[in-house]
């Protein structure tokens, strides 16, 4: 998507796929196939680019320093990538700065010292702590959460006796669950989209709605965080900031540094797309405007289930409905594999939800109890 934000500006784009069949390869101007973690991969993809940016957590910050030290431009750098990349690093970070995040502790010591760590801070607690690796861990990958004290220590001994760093965090009890993008370029100067309601199954995102039962004090709230976070770390480009609603106020779930998933609706929701504006700011452009083009908007990620590969009869059904704006990312369907998304505009984001609910089933999505329910 940000392949084809950059065609329409009339910019080049060089991408580091894993695969030959990756989603980008379709639409990128130039492709290196290796590893995002490969340093002679990395430094093949520097030579070709202006700018090197990135879509994902999962890459080497001793291989993005070395970028750096060799004078090319990377955006986020690797010092705000840290962020990202390292939970322990960004819950400490946050933390210290004031912000309000899990209570949490970092298991990075022996095995041994490290269950005992656990099974005190369970005690503390009087709850059973989320356990997830520090690094490496996305859309749910990565994250035990259970009932049960013997499950979490079996996830944290596999982890550690691999060499992961753990981070244990006290479950946190929420009202809603919300997302603020923002997006920054390097003199300082940013820009905040409405922020978006979540709906979060087994911890990956299913469904996004502008305003949902956001009001007009909480999306301000969370987008003035998510500013500070951005001027806290230096981030260039887009950057996400998941936040849990609770009692105490608004808790930090997660940061990403790229383009995010809860901010695909800005496709058609907004007058400049997230991909657009993250392109604009790592280029050191100017920045597009944010504003909403629908008082509604709600956004269905596609999920592959049982059926296999998509039917061309299935896109005629979804497409039947003139509303849903049909994203494929040209991926092999599979079941619990994301696919792309629908998107709908609208005077109510319940009824939006309903419908793009109504074309992801068609495109043969598992629809999880209640969804496109008003809620």
């Amino acid at each position: 998507m940000c392949c084809e934000a950059a065609s329409s500006l009339g910019i080049d784009t060089v991408v580091l796929a894993s695969r030959a069949d990756d989603a980008a390869v379709h639409v990128a101007s130039e492709v290196i196939v290796g590893s995002a973690t490969d340093p002679a991969a990395l430094f093949d993809l520097a030579a070709r680019c202006d700018v090197v940016t990135f879509d994902h957590e999962l890459v080497d910050l001793d291989v993005v320093r070395a970028l750096e030290a060799a004078g090319h431009a990377v955006r986020p750098s690797s010092a705000a990538l840290k962020m990202a990349v390292d939970k322990s690093a960004q819950r400490r970070r946050l933390g210290s700065a004031g912000f309000l995040v899990p209570d949490f502790v970092v298991l990075d010591a022996d095995l041994g010292a490290d269950l005992d760590a656990l099974r005190a801070f369970a005690e503390r607690l009087g709850r059973v702590p989320v356990v997830k690796l520090a690094s490496g861990g996305y859309d749910g990958r990565g994250v035990v959460l259970t009932s049960r004290l013997d499950v979490a220590e079996s996830a944290v001994a596999s982890w550690r006796e691999s060499g992961d760093v753990v981070v244990a965090e006290a479950p946190v009890d929420f009202s809603m669950e919300l997302a603020a993008l923002v997006v920054r370029r390097a003199d300082g100067d940013t820009v905040a989209y409405r922020s978006v309601q979540t709906t979060q199954v087994d911890g990956v995102c299913r469904e996004i709605r502008v305003p949902g039962n956001l009001d007009d004090a909480i999306a301000s709230e969370s987008a003035d965080l998510a500013v500070r976070v951005a001027e806290l770390v230096g981030a260039v480009g887009v950057m996400a900031v998941e936040l849990f609603a609770t009692d105490a106020g608004l808790v930090v779930n997660e940061v990403a540094l790229r383009p995010h998933n809860s901010g695909h609706w800005t496709i058609e929701g907004a007058t400049t797309s997230q991909f657009e504006n993250h392109l604009r700011a790592v280029l050191d452009l100017p920045l597009g405007s944010t504003a909403r083009t629908s008082p509604a908007v709600a956004t269905v990620n596609l999920f592959g289930g049982e059926s296999g590969p998509l039917e061309p009869a299935s896109l005629a059904l979804a497409l039947g409905e003139p509303r849903a704006k049909v994203h494929l990312y040209g991926k092999d369907a599979r079941p619990g594999r994301k696919l792309g998304h629908v998107t709908v505009l609208g005077d109510d984001a319940d009824h939006a939800a309903r419908i793009a609910w109504e074309a992801a089933a068609a495109l043969g999505t598992p629809v999880p109890a209640g969804a496109g329910a008003t809620r």
